[in-house]
C-alpha cells in the first residue's frame, strides 16, 4: 500500500505532530508514505521526518488561495500512483481536486477539530462537496468530534470513523514522585492563540498563587498573543512565576520535571499535548471541551473544569494541597494512555484505507 498524506506546513501543533506520528508508525506496518508540505517551511518536525528517511515534498504554495497546489499535486499522484491520499487541516480543498483528477480512488481527511471549527466557511462548502459527491472519509478523532462532522455536514454517523490520535508512548518519561519538591510546576503546551485560553489561565494561577506562593507557571509554545499574555502577566503581578519557554521540538524532559499538566482550551479535538501529559503520568487540570471528555474521567484521570477561571484556579488549589490525589490521577492517566498508541492509531487507519471501518 501506498499513501500520500498532505498537510499544508509541519509547524508545531498537535494535527501536525499526529501526521509526524502516523507517519512512522504506518511505515514501521510496511506502509510506503510520502509526506506533501504545501509550504517549503522547514522545522523540528520536518527534520526529524528527514532524518528518519521518510520521502518529504515541499512545494511553493503562495498565501491565500494558490490554486497552482492543484496542479503540482496531480503530478505528485499521477506519478506516484498512490493508494490513497490523506489530507489535514485545509489542504484537501487543494488535493482532492487532483486525486479525483490523477484517478486516485481512496480519499480520507481527518478532521482534527469541531468540524464548525475546523475551517472558514467557504471551505467547509467545500468539505461538504467532497464528503457528498468525492467519496472523501471523514475521520473523526472522538465521539464529540464525530457528532460535530453529523451536524455540520449531515452525514450519517456510519460513515464517519472514529480513529483516536496516537503517540510513540516509548518516548515518554513517566513521572514516579509525586511529593511536590521546591515550588509547584504547572505546565501548559499550546500555541498562544485565543482558542487555548491563555488569558484565563494566567487569572487561575494568579488565584492560586496568591493562596500559595511556591508556585510556577511554565508555557511552552510560540503565537501572535504571546506578547500580549506576557503584558497580562505583569499586569497581574505573577511576570516572576510565569515562565515563557519558547517552542520546543523535544517536550518529554520538561513534561517529566513538572508537578502538574493543564489545558484550559475553550475547545479541541483530541489534544496530543493531552496524550504526552497521560504518558508522562502528570495529574492533569483540563476543561471539558471538544475531545476531552472522552479521553479523560473527572476525578478518575483529571481534574475536568468548565472554561471558567475560578473553576480552573479551584482545581489547581485541590492538587496543590493533595498529594494523593496528584499520584491516584496521574497513575491513572498513565495507565489510560495505552490507547492512544501510535501503533493502534495507524492499524486503524490502515482498516479505513482498506475501507474496512
Amino acid at each position: 500500500m501506498k499513501v500520500i498524506q498532505v498537510m499544508p506546513n509541519f509547524g508545531l501543533a498537535g494535527a501536525e505532530i499526529m501526521c509526524e506520528n502516523l507517519t512512522y508508525s504506518l511505515r514501521s506496518l510496511g506502509v510506503d508514505v510520502i509526506v506533501v508540505s504545501l509550504y517549503d517551511w522547514h522545522s523540528p518536525i520536518t527534520e526529524r521526518l528527514e532524518k528518519a528517511g521518510i520521502d518529504i515534498r515541499y512545494f511553493q504554495k503562495k498565501k491565500g488561495m494558490d490554486v497552482s497546489m492543484m496542479r503540482h499535486l496531480y503530478k505528485l499522484f499521477k506519478s506516484e500512483k498512490p493508494d490513497v491520499i490523506h489530507t489535514h487541516r485545509y489542504a484537501m480543498q487543494y488535493a482532492i481536486p487532483a486525486a479525483i483528477m490523477a484517478g486516485v480512488k481512496r480519499r480520507v481527511h481527518t478532521v482534527h477539530s469541531i468540524a464548525e471549527k475546523e475551517n472558514r466557511k467557504f471551505a467547509r462548502k467545500l468539505n461538504k462537496l467532497f464528503y457528498k459527491f468525492a467519496g472523501v472519509t471523514p475521520v473523526a478523532l472522538s465521539d464529540v468530534v464525530q457528532a460535530s462532522i453529523v451536524k455540520e455536514y449531515k452525514l450519517k454517523e456510519e460513515k464517519i470513523p472514529i480513529v483516536l490520535n496516537g503517540i510513540n508512548l516509548s518516548r515518554c518519561n513517566p513521572k514516579r514522585e509525586y511529593s511536590k519538591d521546591g515550588n509547584l510546576k504547572i505546565l501548559h503546551i499550546g500555541r498562544f492563540s485565543e482558542v487555548k485560553n491563555h488569558k484565563g489561565l494566567l487569572k487561575a494561577f494568579q488565584i492560586l498563587h496568591q493562596k500559595y506562593p511556591d508556585t510556577e507557571l511554565h508555557l511552552i509554545g510560540e503565537g501572535e498573543l504571546k506578547d500580549q499574555i506576557a503584558a497580562l502577566a505583569a499586569q497581574y503581578d505573577i511576570a516572576q512565576e510565569v515562565r515563557f519557554l519558547g517552542a520546543k521540538s523535544n517536550v518529554y524532559e520538561y513534561l517529566h520535571e513538572a508537578d502538574v499538566f493543564t489545558l484550559p482550551s475553550v475547545y479541541e479535538g483530541i489534544p496530543m499535548t493531552l496524550i504526552e501529559a497521560m504518558g508522562t503520568g502528570l495529574p492533569i487540570v483540563a476543561t471539558a471541551v471538544g475531545g476531552v471528555p472522552d479521553m479523560l474521567s473527572d476525578k478518575e484521570t483529571a481534574l475536568l473544569t468548565a472554561v471558567d477561571e475560578n473553576e480552573i484556579a479551584k482545581a489547581f488549589i485541590e492538587l496543590y494541597e493533595n498529594e494523593a490525589l496528584r499520584r491516584k490521577l496521574g497513575e491513572n492517566a498513565r495507565a489510560a494512555s495505552g490507547r492512544f498508541s501510535s501503533d493502534v492509531m495507524a492499524k486503524a487507519y490502515i482498516s479505513v484505507y482498506k475501507n474496512k471501518r
